[in-house]
């Protein structure tokens, strides 16, 4: 069960990351500085909470992205 969990905490964050990236790219497109360092932030840190998971929580015998 908590398997299912971590599933779908880390399609969450794939989900988030998408759009952060997108996000970013309209900001560069749009030549809007402070925004794309805002996504810039978004993407570190839902990057660093996916490697929190996959060194601290995720199991060793499932890929979950």
């Amino acid at each position: 069960m908590a398997n299912e969990y971590l599933i779908d905490i880390h399609n969450y964050i794939s989900d988030r990351l998408v759009s952060a990236e997108n996000k970013k790219k309209e900001a560069e497109a749009d030549a809007d500085s402070a925004s794309r360092r805002f996504f810039e932030g978004q993407l570190e840190e839902w990057r660093q909470m996916r490697n929190y998971l996959a060194s601290k929580v995720d199991l060793k015998t499932q890929k979950y992205f």
